[in-house]
C-alpha cells in the first residue's frame, strides 16, 4: 500500500476473504492502518456476507467495529459484493445483515458509509481519469 501513495486504494472485504478469517487483534491492525498518516489513501471495504457475519457475530463486535468506523467515517465504504444477481432481493440480503451495525454507527457516520464515500472517492476517481486521459492521449 505504501508503494503507491497517489492512489486510491479500497481494500475489499477488509482484507479478509473465504479463507482468511479475522486475525486477533484485526481491528488493532486496521486502527493501526487508518491513524498511520502514510496510509490515507487506503479504504476499508465492507462488502459480502462473510464479513458481514463476522461483524454482526455479537453485540460486542458490532459496538467495537462501529466505534472504529464512527472515529473514521471517511474510510470505510458499503457494497453487496453479489455477483450477477437476478433480483433486488439479493442486493438486500447483504445491506439487511449489517442492520446492527447501520444502528450502532452514527447517523453522520452511516449516511457515509452506506452512500456518500462512495460517491466522494468514485466521483473524484473519475476527474482523475478523465485527466489522466487528456493528459496521455497520443
Amino acid at each position: 500500500f505504501r508503494r503507491h501513495p497517489n492512489a486510491t486504494l479500497i481494500w475489499a472485504h477488509c482484507g479478509l476473504g473465504r479463507v482468511v478469517q479475522p486475525i486477533k487483534g484485526q481491528l488493532g491492525f486496521m486502527e493501526d492502518m487508518l491513524t498511520d498518516p502514510t496510509l490515507s489513501h487506503v479504504y476499508f471495504d465492507l462488502s459480502w456476507d462473510q464479513v458481514a457475519k463476522y461483524i454482526v457475530a455479537s453485540d460486542t463486535v458490532v459496538k467495537a467495529v462501529a466505534a472504529l468506523i464512527n472515529r473514521h467515517p471517511d474510510r470505510f465504504l458499503f457494497g453487496t459484493d453479489e455477483v450477477a444477481p437476478t433480483e433486488q432481493k439479493s442486493y438486500m440480503k447483504v445491506y439487511e445483515m449489517y442492520e446492527p451495525l447501520w444502528k450502532a454507527l452514527t447517523p453522520e457516520t452511516s449516511e457515509k458509509v452506506r452512500k456518500g464515500n462512495f460517491a466522494r472517492i468514485f466521483d473524484a476517481a473519475k476527474l482523475k481519469v478523465r485527466a489522466w486521459e487528456k493528459a496521455n492521449r497520443k
